[in-house]
């Protein structure tokens, strides 16, 4: 055996959350050729040094490991750990842990290593080599600004982590109170509110357009994921929903930033809803040791907010906005 290659069938945060792994992987066996197989942007990988080689729509999803050849196969996608997701509650860094586990045993097995994985969860945190990528006009935008900057990570999750409307009725009011604050959101709705702002009209990808193949058209040709987690290390709060730019923004060096501060809408559901806890349980937050200010707010009913949904949103937002 002398080649890994990873695949994916699923969506973008899932390309960010096993950087790490793959990193402590790629560092202890040189020897070995590492490729990747996903639909998404090459982008999303590109600073992890893997080549990507096309998508996995021959494999199976459900499917952890195939052995083929000189070559092992291997899924990165939570879901085919079902029994691992549910243990965990969801997808959290117990749980993604629990998942490389088994990666690395197999790995050990297959290729007659031993790697241990790192003790410290937070190790696993991912980073991005921003160097990789254009945020020139980010950082135009951040010196030209004078505002405090709160990121809103508004979109529609694409796993049901939390609900699907883009904030509106609660942003609105709150940017009309609080002037001195940009909410510059991920997702653009009408407005003519001078301090919410959109990401779209910030992030300006200057690159040279790839040479695309045949494989990769029916992707999106934008993707600003990096882009967005370079912004959330520059600004002063992030919001979210567990969606895709929101999980771009749980890197490392936010979480060890005593200064940062986060408030995530999460569905209620798994063992700590079952137990009747009050923080739910899928947040790459739990368990781990972080530096950060991490709130979070459970969300009832994610397809029609509650009253009580919206009362909880609105007064969460407004405590963040006055801490600033």
């Amino acid at each position: 055996m002398n080649k890994i290659v990873f695949f994916n069938h699923y969506h973008r945060g899932d390309l960010l959350t096993h950087k790490e792994f793959i990193r402590q992987l790629k560092s202890e066996l040189p020897n070995v050729t590492f490729e990747y197989k996903h639909f998404n942007h090459p982008k999303l990988t590109r600073d992890l040094d893997v080549p990507l080689v096309g998508d996995p729509k021959d494999l199976d999803h459900k499917t952890p490991f195939y052995q083929d050849g000189d070559t092992l196969y291997v899924n990165t996608w939570i879901g085919c750990f079902w029994d691992i997701f549910c243990e965990h509650g969801g997808i959290n860094m117990n749980s993604l842990y629990h998942q490389w586990e088994k990666i690395f045993a197999q790995i050990n097995a297959v290729f007659n290593v031993d790697i241990g994985m790192y003790e410290d969860k937070e190790e696993y945190l991912p980073s991005i080599d921003f160097s990789r990528f254009d945020v020139s006009s980010i950082n135009e935008f951040l010196s030209s600004n004078t505002n405090k900057n709160i990121l809103i990570c508004n979109g529609p999750p694409q796993s049901g982590q939390s609900f699907a409307d883009n904030m509106q009725q609660f942003l609105e009011p709150l940017a009309q109170k609080y002037t001195n604050i940009n909410f510059i959101c991920t997702t653009k709705f009408e407005t003519s509110i001078q301090n919410i702002l959109f990401t779209d009209d910030i992030i300006v990808d200057n690159e040279v357009a790839e040479s695309r193949a045949p494989w990769e058209t029916r992707q999106k040709n934008n993707c600003d994921l990096q882009e967005i987690s370079y912004l959330s290390e520059k600004v002063d709060a992030i919001v979210g929903k567990n969606s895709g730019p929101f999980v771009f923004c749980e890197t490392k060096n936010n979480y060890m930033n005593p200064d940062k501060k986060f408030l995530s809408f999460n569905v209620s559901w798994g063992p700590a809803f079952q137990t009747g806890q009050s923080r739910p349980t899928e947040t790459m937050s739990n368990s781990l040791a972080y530096k950060c200010q991490y709130d979070i707010v459970s969300i009832s009913d994610i397809n029609t907010l509650t009253d009580t949904d919206k009362s909880n949103i609105s007064n969460s937002l407004d405590k963040l906005a006055a801490s600033l």
